[in-house]
């Protein structure tokens, strides 16, 4: 567990000391122009009329948890709706399936703006942060195909409860500081959604002295934040009851696995419409594929008349072990992607850094994913070759060529989705890589004076520290604190060092006093997927302070550039997820310019 009270301008005054979960900095990540995606909520009261000295811009999305039909929705700038300043900019009644498209009279000035949406009863209250009301005016008319928060939601919802918690503003909140958000604090993000969409979809009781989801999400991320031995998952479970600990265990997994969701909380910038933040060329595509054993579509309970009566997650009786995905593909310069040998296998489409695709396993599987495609860092990536061109559309008569990334240039993906067949959410970690390449996990080490979240790790040089916190129905809540150091073939996982009196890592967030450890593993790749890494048996012990202890045993799997690690077991069968905040393993940029954290 773990956190900070410390104000987002402290933290930016602290750009070169190693950070624990009580002292965090937020780096520079964007340009100018740059479009974030976050959240809060609404409220009545306090907000002024429609500015009428704007320019009208089309914005289509939907509110969803479960989708809210006939909810409110009403775009402001400043603040969110009932908060001091706020500024009503546009408004929409969304419809049955909880779609909405707003025409919005949107000044062209640097101030925030945010969509607001509150069900017809008022108990969900949902908020987006869509960045600058000038670089959403100036991209013209968006969807959530272009601009994933568009998508009002438990996730959105979720970051701006945390950017408040941690002393931020949103008079002063930037796409900057918004994709460091993301980065820094992924995992209570990823907790408090579930908490809010326990809640918004009716699998646990909303405690009675919340007004709204709304309330209570910021009340859960300021507990949950409010000191080193805290943390949000801990929180939303005090809050909701321990008949709610079985649903956030699967939420959390359950978002994190979803194609609308996984966008939002890796996407912190403006998708530039035309311009594919991927080079257009031939590649190798390697990736593990991860059903989650829970349907995209469950059967709504009835709201719980208590937290007692709290329902459980539907799960589909059987889950797959992770596949391995490893192809060639092309991408041509207006972001279409497809199987490089013309079998449909693989297909897809890059706006800016959102990737969507369709994949054949070859296994009789056929998913749909969306997520985030970022830069792996310099050295990551060696040797290979160059990705081939292809052929660009002319400006005029003359032929045109679009440039050619060299060899060392690769991506990392972030998806979640469902099988086509059954919707079984799935979580896609993949890079796009030079074909013959070799991935550079040793480089890794060059990042190890970046901390992250406290975890003790000695003066060990080119070792790092970092915070794994579990999700899913069988390693849901529990944390490791492991220390990594990056070798030739992969890395090697030890356990990390005490950490004096706190409980930052290394224990179970659902249960105080409870303390989790594992046995030191290796993982390491082969020389048909170098990019992919597996340890074949790690070892994960809990220990309650009854002396009761919980033993599993399964296969970790890690892919360069992704947030997390999958962790699948066979008895039960089960396939979870690790998640991360920023260390050296996950650091991506948007484009060559940019760093997104």
């Amino acid at each position: 567990m773990r956190h900070a009270t410390d104000s987002f301008l402290e933290i930016l005054m602290q750009p070169t000391q190693p950070r624990s979960r009580s002292a965090r900095k937020l780096l520079p990540v964007a340009a100018a122009l740059a479009l974030s995606l976050s959240a809060c909520g609404g409220g009545s009261g306090g907000t002024a009329q429609i500015n009428p000295v704007a320019a009208n811009t089309t914005l289509k999305g939907a509110v969803i948890d479960a989708p809210i039909a006939n909810a409110a929705v009403t775009f402001t700038t400043v603040a969110p709706m009932g908060q001091p300043g706020s500024v009503v900019v546009g408004t929409a009644t969304a419809d049955a399936s909880g779609n909405y498209t707003v025409q919005a009279a949107l000044p062209n000035t640097p101030a925030p703006l945010f969509a607001n949406a509150t069900s017809p009863g008022g108990q969900v209250v949902l908020t987006a942060y869509l960045g600058t009301s000038s670089a959403v005016l100036a991209a013209g008319s968006l969807t959530s195909a272009n601009l994933p928060n568009l998508v009002i939601s438990q996730v959105t919802t979720a970051a701006l409860a945390v950017y408040i918690a941690t002393g931020g503003s949103y008079a002063n909140l930037t796409p900057t500081l918004y994709a460091a958000l993301l980065s820094q604090h992924h995992d209570d993000i990823l907790a408090l959604s579930a908490a809010i969409k326990a809640v918004a979809d009716g699998y646990c009781a909303r405690p009675a002295h919340y007004n709204d989801t709304e309330e209570m999400a910021h009340d859960i991320a300021k507990q949950g934040l409010s000191s080193s031995t805290a943390s949000a998952l801990n929180s939303a479970s005090t809050m909701l009851g321990p008949s709610c600990d079985g649903n956030l265990k699967s939420l959390m997994q359950y978002i994190s696995s979803d194609e609308r969701w996984a966008p939002e909380l890796d996407l912190g910038d403006v998708l530039e419409q035309g311009a594919p933040a991927v080079a257009p060329g031939t590649y190798s595509l390697q990736g593990v594929l991860a059903q989650s054993g829970m349907s995209a579509l469950p059967m709504l309970p009835a709201p719980p008349a208590s937290t007692a009566s709290a329902a459980s997650i539907p799960t589909p009786p059987s889950t797959l072990p992770p596949g391995i995905l490893n192809t060639v593909v092309s991408v041509d310069a207006n972001g279409n992607l497809s199987s490089a040998d013309g079998s449909g296998n693989v297909t897809g489409v890059i706006v800016g850094n959102l990737m969507t695709l369709t994949v054949n396993d070859g296994q009789g599987n056929i998913y749909v994913l969306a997520g985030k495609a970022g830069l792996l860092p310099s050295g990551f990536v060696t040797g290979g070759t160059a990705p081939a061109a292809s052929p660009s559309a002319p400006a005029s008569s003359a032929s045109s060529t679009s440039s050619v990334p060299s060899a060392n240039v690769g991506y990392a993906l972030r998806m979640g989705g469902r099988t086509q067949s059954g919707g079984v959410l799935t979580r896609f970690d993949a890079v796009l890589v030079p074909q013959n390449s070799e991935p550079g996990w040793a480089q890794i080490a060059q990042y190890s004076s970046r901390h992250s979240d406290g975890v003790n790790c000695g003066s060990n040089s080119g070792m790092f520290g970092v915070r794994l916190m579990g999700t899913g129905a069988t390693v849901g809540g529990l944390v490791l604190g492991a220390c990594v150091m990056p070798q030739t073939a992969g890395l090697d996982l030890s356990q990390a060092l005490p950490n004096g009196n706190g409980h930052d890592y290394s224990d179970d967030d659902f249960k105080p006093g409870a303390s989790v450890s594992f046995g030191n593993f290796s993982l390491n790749n082969t020389s048909s997927t170098p990019y992919i890494l597996n340890a074949p048996s790690v070892t994960i012990t809990q220990s309650n302070p009854s002396g009761k202890s919980s033993t599993f045993t399964g296969q970790m799997f890690y892919v360069m550039g992704a947030k997390d690690m999958i962790y699948s077991t066979a008895a039960p069968a089960s396939n979870g997820l690790f998640v991360m905040n920023e260390n050296p393993l996950d650091t991506l940029q948007e484009n060559p310019a940019h760093q997104d954290h």
